[in-house]
């Protein structure tokens, strides 16, 4: 069974100069329309692709063996595992994580500009008072339990600021009493 469709082809395109301005999409088109027939040729008969293992195949793979793919999961017998009974899982921050805090930001970009230490290190020493509009739907104790938790994080992150600024210290000061005792010698 061979169909043919006919394609018409358009031509010649007709400008004016080639030193002004064109618009090239209100340009008019003239020309001939010539016929052309394409053959179109039948579809190839699809078959389905031979399996590379079929269900009884009691071959090794030591690929599968070491990720723990078993023999009934190779041979597509048994399906994933269903989600739970709760439904997809969710993807969300946990209730018990920290909050971020100023101190964390100058501790990691510390790294780049190591005075934000020295601010870390300020905010080590300095009281965390709440302003007094923080969190004004809640109740005084659940208000303090906040700052609290504030506190702490402020605290874990500016001792890491300290603890980082010594470091820098440290090896500042090793490495200028190595290059005092280069230069004597």
């Amino acid at each position: 069974m061979t169909t043919s469709s006919t394609i018409v082809v358009h031509a010649n395109w007709r400008c004016a100069s080639s030193s002004e301005n064109i618009d090239l999409e209100a340009q008019t088109i003239t020309g001939t329309h010539t016929p052309f027939t394409l053959p179109i040729t039948p579809e190839p008969v699809r078959t389905a692709p031979t399996p590379t293992r079929t269900p009884h195949d009691t071959t090794v793979d030591a690929i599968d063996d070491f990720f723990g793919v078993s023999h009934a999961a190779r041979s597509g017998e048994v399906p994933p595992p269903p989600y739970a009974d709760t439904g997809l899982p969710v993807y969300s921050a946990a209730p018990n994580t920290e909050p971020i805090t100023l101190a964390m930001y100058l501790f990691k970009f510390g790294f780049l500009f190591p005075p934000f230490w020295v601010l870390g290190v300020i905010i080590f020493v300095s009281p965390l008072a709440a302003p007094t509009d923080f969190e004004p739907s809640k109740s005084g104790t659940e208000r303090q339990r906040l700052v609290a938790i504030i506190r702490d994080a402020e605290l874990k992150w500016a001792k890491r600021c300290v603890w980082a600024l010594v470091t820098l210290l440290a090896l500042v000061g090793f490495a200028a009493a190595i290059a005092l005792v280069v230069l004597r010698s």
